[in-house]
């Protein structure tokens, strides 16, 4: 029973998610067959008539009052959490216990931040936020929506799979010779020779880093290139989690891939990276770019994002 929503002002919806049951529930609720529930549009309209009321009150009590709740417990035992971000009410929904506050307003901020990345600079302008985020077309609504909504069910495996997304910090594989030697390939192989590809033009990549996982193996950053945050390293991770999750699949469908693993039994899960957390309603630098495959071979995938290339490992491939 969870749900996660956007909306403005005005009582529109710029973006939901919600899982099976909550689908079940309130198409129950409303009288909507088993079908309508495949329909955008049809479930759209019972989402809208059921947070209209809540989306409305938090308007007149911020209009009256200058103030609004942000955390409440429904008579259903439903835990609603809400955070205003410019114009825009961001909304998360529990029903079923497994979510306390802290989780569903750290759910938000962790959507806000996706938003940032995804549409850079067009975040700042709520007017414009609102086109992308819900554009007219609906075919481009629907991959918009999927890409989000896909990016939720990520982090949320993360959440309870991975101890870095848990504590909300980056790891680092510490082996001094094995990340010595990625960082040299990074930088006379990898970084080279995509910065000698003329499809590139003058555009250099600042940063290039491997990951094991979702554990930081190597990290290369170019003499003139700025600091990239361990927020920023984060929200990557997810990204290339979400893009390329068959590596934690295939422990289980394939269990010869342990026998494998002692090669890399030397490799320690240390040096955690704190995340700061997000506070206020502070701008994030621009990332605009999507995440590019540039190449796929045996046991690697290498990404491009923007000026930063991300070499995804599974160090038990021989």
């Amino acid at each position: 029973m969870k749900c996660v929503l956007i909306s403005s002002e005005g009582t529109d919806v710029l973006f939901y998610w919600a899982d099976e049951q909550f689908e079940e529930n309130l198409c129950n609720r409303f009288g909507h067959p088993e079908q309508d529930r495949q329909q955008m549009s049809a479930f759209g309209d019972c989402i809208n008539t059921l947070f209209a009321p809540l989306i409305i009150s938090c308007a007149t009590l911020l209009e009256k009052l200058g103030d609004t709740y942000t955390c409440f417990t429904a008579e259903n035992g439903h835990l609603c959490v809400l955070h205003l971000f410019g114009d825009c009410l961001y909304i998360a929904v529990n029903g079923d216990g497994s979510e306390n506050e802290d989780d569903l307003r750290r759910k938000l901020y962790v959507l806000k931040r996706l938003s940032e990345v995804h549409f850079g600079l067009v975040t700042l302008d709520s007017q414009l936020f609102k086109k992308e985020l819900r554009p007219s077309d609906s075919k481009q609504r629907v991959c918009v929506w999927k890409m989000f909504q896909s990016l939720l069910l990520t982090y949320s495996r993360l959440r309870e799979e991975d101890q870095s997304f848990a504590v909300e910090a980056v790891e680092r594989l510490i082996h001094p010779q094995l990340s010595e030697q990625c960082i040299e390939f990074l930088d006379r192989q990898v970084i080279q020779q995509v910065n000698n590809s003329p499809e590139r033009g003058s555009e250099e990549v600042m940063h290039a880093f491997i990951l094991v996982h979702t554990k930081l193996l190597a990290f290369f950053s170019s003499r003139n290139a700025s600091a990239v945050r361990p927020a920023d390293l984060l929200t990557l991770i997810l990204i290339v989690q979400d893009m390329y999750p068959g590596l934690s699949e295939a422990d289980e469908l394939n269990p010869e891939l342990e026998k494998k693993m002692s090669t890399s039994k030397n490799l320690k899960d240390s040096d955690k990276i704190p995340v700061p957390r997000h506070r206020g309603n502070t701008a994030e630098r621009d990332i605009r770019e999507q995440v590019v495959l540039l190449g796929k071979g045996k046991g690697c995938v290498i990404w491009q994002y923007r000026n930063l290339l991300i070499q995804f490992s599974d160090l038990r491939k021989d």
